[in-house]
């Protein structure tokens, strides 16, 4: 009888961890299936999904709440391709430039960022960036960008379109590691007028800072 009572409780244990591991690769399996944004109701949703794809988010520079708002205001979207989770933005890029009364040309770099959690980030790129708002189109967002991150508008701000220069990139998102991220980009070119001109810019956000400064560059 003892045996008996052995052999089934080993039995049961064995039942209930392949009835578990089914269970764990249906919900693994519906994911890649049926996957719809619309599914991620709150943070929680969203750290479950990153959870199936084996993503650790303790070490990004920002946190599962940022990625979340940034889905639901629309900045960015999430897909499963190939079975990998992946990061979709449409963004601008704004190449400024500036000519001082000495004929001297600049151009407007991003220097780098510095979170509120005292992690920093190296920009260098030659850009002002912005990432698209749901319906909004590539020249607004480039408007909108400039307002935002420089506090330059106003009927004298122009930008002008540089399709040839328009990028679709796909890297391993730095801001949130473990998730292929793809940038489609267009690129817009402005001059900056004397009355919007400051030898640097800080942009002030609610997790960090951002700050550009001017690079002198051939006069062409």
């Amino acid at each position: 009888m003892k045996n008996f009572i052995q052999k089934f409780q080993v039995t049961f244990i064995v039942m209930i961890s392949l009835i578990s591991l089914s269970l764990t690769s249906f919900a693994a399996k519906n994911y890649q299936a049926g996957f719809n944004m619309t599914d991620l109701n709150s943070t929680e949703d969203l750290s479950e999904l990153l959870s199936y794809f084996q993503i650790k988010y303790d070490n990004w520079i920002k946190s599962v709440s940022d990625l979340f708002n940034e889905i639901k205001k629309g900045d960015c979207r999430l897909s499963i391709e190939n079975g990998i989770l992946h990061r979709h933005v449409e963004g601008v890029a704004i190449k400024c430039f500036y000519i001082n009364s000495q004929g001297e040309r600049f151009q407007l770099f991003e220097e780098k960022q510095v979170f509120k959690n005292g992690r920093v980030r190296e920009g260098g790129h030659p850009f002002v960036a912005e990432k698209l708002q749901f319906n909004e189109s590539p020249e607004q967002g480039a408007l909108r960008g400039l307002a935002e991150e420089l506090q330059i508008s106003g009927p004298d701000v122009h930008v002008i379109s540089l399709p040839k220069e328009n990028k679709c990139d796909t890297i391993d998102c730095p801001t949130y590691k473990g998730i292929q991220s793809t940038y489609n980009t267009a690129v817009f070119y402005c001059e900056i007028p004397d009355s919007h001109y400051r030898s640097f810019y800080i942009e002030e956000q609610e997790d960090k800072q951002t700050f550009f400064s001017w690079i002198k560059i051939d006069n062409k």
